[in-house]
């Protein structure tokens, strides 16, 4: 997924520089991708050495010399076909949690629903995280590309809404 997000960022923005790639993905990206930073640079220098990135030095004026990347036609190639592939992949759930319940007899009631409360309440503050960061986020995407991100946080709302009211009915079950 990292090479998909990569080359559709070089689409969109145009040439960028490792670091500017970085700050785009924690800014715009982290709440629904799950990207590990110090990553890039190694995908960077795959994909250039795959011919999907040409990588040029950059010196401007007396500041440090950097690598500013841009897609080249196979890496548009490339990026086309990932996109297709990811409209082709099948939906498979997994939730860690579902492990406790699984083996709950081997772990003390009182500490599953502690668990669980501890879990509701991040799953609280995280839906009020990417609530925020929709809006700044949608302030630093181009017009014709707000409609398709609104589509994705929404997408992430929803899941995190209905782990939320699956956490909160079962903390109501255990209390009964």
């Amino acid at each position: 997924m990292v090479p998909l997000y990569i080359l559709g960022l070089l689409q969109r923005y145009g040439p960028q520089h490792g670091y500017r790639i970085k700050k785009i993905i924690a800014e715009q990206l982290s709440d629904f991708t799950q990207i590990k930073l110090p990553t890039i640079y190694y995908h960077l220098a795959k994909m250039e050495a795959d011919g999907l990135l040409r990588a040029e030095s950059e010196k401007p004026g007396s500041r440090p010399e950097k690598t500013v990347y841009s897609i080249t036609q196979m890496g548009m190639a490339a990026y086309r076909g990932m996109l297709s592939e990811q409209l082709c992949t099948e939906y498979r759930l997994a939730l860690p949690m579902d492990a406790i319940f699984y083996f709950s007899d081997q772990y003390e009631p009182q500490n599953i629903t502690r668990a669980l409360q501890t879990y509701a309440d991040k799953l609280r503050r995280t839906l009020a995280g990417i609530e925020r960061h929709r809006d700044e986020t949608l302030s630093h995407v181009p017009d014709d590309a707000k409609m398709m991100v609104n589509v994705i946080f929404s997408h992430h709302l929803h899941h995190y809404r209905a782990e939320l009211a699956w956490a909160d009915e079962t903390l109501r079950s255990l209390a009964e």
